[in-house]
Parts: C-alpha cells; sequence; structure tokens
C-alpha cells in the first residue's frame, strides 16, 4: 500500500500558488517566446506532489475532486496557460485511468504519477472529424490478444514530451461512430512519434503536436473500461475534467488579463492633465465594471456547475457541456477590454497583454470547440439525443 499524500486542500493551493509566482509566471514569457516545452515548471509540480492531483489516496494521491482541480489549474493559467493546459491535460489522463484503467495499469501507472516521475496527456483529435473529438476514423486491429494502432492524431498536448498517452480509436469489430475503445500507451512503444509541430498562435509552449501511430502493439489489458465502452469513459470522466479545467484555465487567463489592465490605468497618468490617472476616466471606470462583472459571472457559474456535477443533478451534463464555451466567451471578453485600456503598450511584447491575449483565443477552437458544444447544449435543451 502506498503511502497518502500528506497534502491538505489548503496546503495543495498554497504550494501551487508559490510554484506559480516563483516559477511559472516568472518563465512565462520566455516559454511563449521560444515555444518551450516548460519542463521546469512540470517536474517542480511533480516533485511536489501536485502531478498526482486526482490519484486516489490509496496510490498516495491527493485524491482531489473537481473544484480542487479547478482552482489548480486557475492559478496556473494566471501564472502561465501553457503550462496550465499540460497539467490540464495530464489531470484528465490520471481521471480516466484512475477510474476505469485495468487493476494492472493503475498499480504500476498512478504511483509514478504521485512520485512525479509520470506525465500523461490524451492524443483523440483526428483529421477525419476534427473537433467532434468523440468520433475518431482510425480503427483497431487484432492481433493475436494484442492490438494493433494505426491513427494520426491532430493536436496532442504534450507531444514527444509526455510519458504515455490515451489514445482513441474505433473498436475492431464497430458497427458504429461511437463503437470506440480508449488506450494507455506509453511513450516508447515502437511506431509512436510526434509527427511534427503546431505553430499555434497562443499556448505556444504546450507542444500540442500532430502524433503518428503506426502499427503500435500493446495489450488488451491497456485498455480503458470494456471493449466499445470509450464512448462512456470519454461521457463520463474525461469530459467533466475537461470542460471543467479549460473553463478554470480561461477564468484563470481573464483573471491575470483583468489585474494587468487594473495596474495600467491606476498608474498610467497623463502629463498634459495635472498627473490624472486613466482609472479617473469614466469610460475606463466603465470598461473594467464590464469586466469585473464578467469575471464574477463566469467564476459563479463554473463553481455551480462543479456543484451540480459532484451532485450528479439531472442537467448537471447540461453545464459541463456549456461550462467550456462560456468561459472562453468571458475570457475573449475580458482580455479584449484589457488590450483596449492597455492601449498601445497592450499590443507589444513587453507588457505581456499580448501573449495573454493570444492564449484566451484557444480554448473557443481547442475541441470540442464552442460550435459544437452549442450544438451539443441546443439538442439537450430541447430534450433531443446528443448522438
Amino acid at each position: 500500500m502506498t503511502k497518502a499524500s500528506s497534502l491538505s486542500s489548503a496546503d495543495v493551493l498554497e504550494e501551487t500558488r508559490r510554484i506559480a509566482r516563483d516559477v511559472i509566471a516568472p518563465s512565462a514569457d520566455e516559454t511563449d517566446r521560444l515555444r518551450k516545452f516548460p519542463r521546469h515548471a512540470i517536474d517542480i509540480l511533480g516533485k511536489c506532489q501536485l502531478l498526482g492531483l486526482m490519484v486516489p489516496r490509496e496510490f498516495g494521491g491527493c485524491a482531489a475532486g473537481l473544484q480542487e482541480m479547478a482552482d489548480v489549474l486557475e492559478i496556473l493559467a494566471q501564472g502561465c496557460a501553457s503550462t496550465a493546459m499540460v497539467v490540464l491535460m495530464h489531470y484528465c489522463s490520471t481521471a480516466a485511468i484512475a477510474a476505469k484503467g485495468s487493476a494492472r495499469l493503475r498499480e504500476a501507472i498512478l504511483p509514478q504519477i504521485v512520485e512525479g516521475t509520470h506525465l500523461s496527456t490524451l492524443a483523440f483529435s483526428e483529421p477525419g472529424s476534427g473537433g467532434h473529438f468523440y468520433s475518431p476514423t482510425s480503427r483497431a486491429i487484432q492481433r493475436n490478444g494484442s492490438v494493433e494502432l494505426n491513427a494520426l492524431k491532430s493536436f496532442a498536448t504534450s507531444a514527444g514530451e509526455a510519458d504515455s498517452y490515451l489514445i482513441s480509436t474505433l473498436n475492431a469489430d464497430a458497427q458504429g461512430p461511437q463503437e470506440l475503445d480508449i488506450y494507455f500507451v506509453p511513450r516508447d512503444m515502437a511506431g509512436l512519434e510526434p509527427a511534427g509541430l503546431f505553430e499555434g498562435l497562443g499556448l505556444a509552449g504546450n507542444a500540442s503536436a500532430p502524433l503518428n501511430l503506426k502499427g503500435v502493439v500493446v495489450s488488451a489489458e491497456n485498455r480503458l473500461g470494456g471493449e466499445k465502452s470509450g464512448l462512456e469513459v470519454l461521457l463520463q470522466v474525461v469530459l467533466p475534467h475537461f470542460q471543467i479545467g479549460s473553463a478554470a484555465v480561461s477564468v484563470g487567463i481573464a483573471g491575470t488579463a483583468f489585474e494587468r489592465a487594473v495596474a495600467h490605468v491606476t498608474s498610467r497618468k497623463y502629463q498634459h492633465a495635472n498627473q490624472s490617472a486613466l482609472a479617473q476616466i469614466p469610460r475606463v471606470q466603465y470598461l473594467v465594471a464590464e469586466m469585473a462583472m464578467e469575471l464574477r459571472a463566469i467564476r459563479a457559474y463554473l463553481r455551480e456547475t462543479i456543484r451540480k456535477a459532484v451532485a450528479g443533478e439531472d442537467d448537471a451534463m447540461l453545464d459541463v457541456l456549456a461550462v467550456k464555451a462560456k468561459a472562453s466567451e468571458a475570457c475573449l471578453a475580458v482580455v479584449s477590454r484589457a488590450m483596449t485600456l492597455g492601449g498601445g503598450s497592450a499590443f507589444g511584447r513587453r507588457g505581456g497583454l499580448e501573449r495573454i491575449f493570444r492564449d484566451a483565443q484557444a480554448a473557443a477552437v481547442m475541441a470540442p470547440a464552442s460550435d459544437v458544444l452549442k450544438d451539443f447544449i441546443g439538442k439537450a435543451a430541447l430534450g433531443l439525443p446528443l448522438f
């Protein structure tokens, strides 16, 4: 039996704030400018047991829930959104392994995650299905008790950097687009390799790149859940963690933009106007008020979504689907106003707002994209089947 983590919820947040302040935020601009994977930050998060946040206590983890995960990701995103996205994908993968992995897989991998020596991630999206990440077009092949995987994944965060990937693919005998499986694939498997770089507008440091699988053979024990249960794993475990976590990252980005905008307008003064700060201008006050309202509203909605998801309320899935889209829209609204308030200096790299503006664009198009989510939300609100 692995010793349970000694970190309390208060310890987790205090440690996260310290690392975000002292390690992550100071290197955020360099991470962005050099498109550099934040390995140093990830290593420190691992040493402080924060990569094991979602691991059950029986394996030494913190056994955190959705609210604690969201709080951690918001803090990380305030320092560096690229780092926060790497951690979010790791948390989603960890939660799925803990909930649906075989006993052998859990016993082998979860203690490593707690020790900070194993980083995992998701690789779901494919060119053939785009933002409809729940419908892979690749198909597994049965090989004498093992499974052969052949797929090109469009965007895999931490590609080439993670120690393992969760790979979605159609079951070998699938009769429909939702009969899929999810497999745990270690990074050192023959036939698995990143397929180039993704030169993204924002989140430049999260090593998001295509991932190619050619003749990758894994044991059937590497499957999460039973045969053809991949969609269940995705909807019950991965989707809630990703949607809520992505919303938290958007809130963190927006919070940083708000803080920087407020700092600018309260310190920036016009010499020709008797040193009056920009904050004295009514239009500036109006824009700051709109930003504050957006932030307070989306934070409240995120907390309510988490409450309903944890309680298992009947309409919780509607909010889980909506919260990522709503948070990304609120983030864009806040950051856009921050850019307006920052004026010319906001468009230069030195102030940091330009990076934050680019990072804010990602959530709306990251699968499931906002338009796909709104299709689901509309169907759910009308009582129609999602698939």
